[in-house]
């Protein structure tokens, strides 16, 4: 028979796989069982683990107030039971979500508090480097925004260095992104040039979310639009909306309409940008039916459960 622990470990292993691909509901579901288990167990270090996915995935789906929430509990159970080196998990996040809300100075806030929460206790807790190097990322990717690139030029090459160092590959995108963004921003548009194959290679990886890869789309969308190679942009935006219809996931088909709005409001093109919008419109009624449907469904099988479980008597 499995132990609580093991028990734990499948929810929170199985809740993290469903998150990454995009799967947040049932994601949730299992990590909320996780953290039930843990918090039993008081294994609080696998708790505040399992809560940062919680807050993790809150943040993609937009719910700001239960991202915020989950990331304090976790801040106040780190300090009562003073467990080092593990804050920084909880600024990245609430500094990832700044970032795409367009507020880059509390971004980069929360960004350096997670980079010096991890120089000053990154030993103390199970850290890997992957930690570090999502840190140095997010500062580049915010000074840029505020247009300091001495320092996000700074930040990128730790970031390229760690990744170097450690032989660590599913960033490579967003490495590649931001370093020809730097380059064009400083009117550097050949180096765009001689590294296109590296930036039209554009593939999802496992170990990153979806929220985390359409960011990198929408940089280097915003890169190319810069250059005025709309045809590029273009393309970049038909690969996610390819892989969307592959995946049949209707909510990256909705990420992919916010792409094509952005290609044809920049290239001018108000025929495409209109039907964009079009298409955006549709797609958000559907993704709202489907959700309808959904919780429907989630309501009448609970009723059905607790109905089956009521003495014939009391009905």
């Amino acid at each position: 028979m499995a132990s609580s622990e093991q028990i734990a470990k499948e929810y929170y292993d199985k809740g993290m796989y469903l998150v990454h691909s995009n799967n947040l509901e049932p994601g949730i579901d299992n990590l909320n069982m996780a953290a039930s288990i843990y918090e039993e167990l008081q294994d609080y270090k696998q708790y505040i683990l399992t809560l940062r996915g919680l807050a993790i995935a809150y943040g993609i789906m937009g719910y700001d107030s239960k991202m915020l929430h989950k990331c304090l509990n976790a801040l106040d159970i780190i300090d009562k039971h003073h467990i080092l080196g593990a804050k920084h998990f909880f600024y990245t996040t609430i500094c990832n979500r700044y970032m795409i809300l367009g507020d880059y100075d509390s971004a980069a806030n929360y960004g350096k508090m997670a980079l010096q929460d991890l120089e000053d206790h990154g030993d103390d807790f199970p850290n890997e480097p992957h930690s570090y190097l999502v840190a140095c990322l997010n500062l580049a990717y915010c000074y840029l925004h505020m247009h300091r690139y001495a320092e996000a030029e700074s930040y990128l090459k730790r970031g390229s260095e760690i990744a170097t160092k450690n032989d660590m590959h599913h960033h490579d995108l967003s490495l590649s992104v931001l370093e020809a963004n730097l380059h064009h921003r400083m009117g550097d548009n050949q180096y765009v040039y001689d590294h296109i194959d590296e930036l039209v290679t554009f593939i999802q990886n496992s170990k990153i979310t979806i929220q985390d890869y359409i960011e990198d789309l929408k940089l280097l969308i915003e890169t190319f639009c810069g250059m005025k190679e709309y045809d590029r942009a273009e393309a970049v935006a038909l690969s996610l909306d390819s892989s969307a219809t592959i995946a049949n996931n209707i909510h990256m088909k909705l990420e992919a309409s916010k792409l094509y709005m952005m290609v044809y409001r920049n290239s001018g093109d108000t025929e495409k940008y209109q039907q964009a919008c079009v298409r955006f419109a549709e797609g958000t009624i559907e993704v709202a039916d489907t959700e309808a449907t959904q919780h429907l469904l989630e309501m009448d099988t609970a009723i059905a459960l607790s109905i089956a479980d009521t003495p014939i008597e009391l009905l």
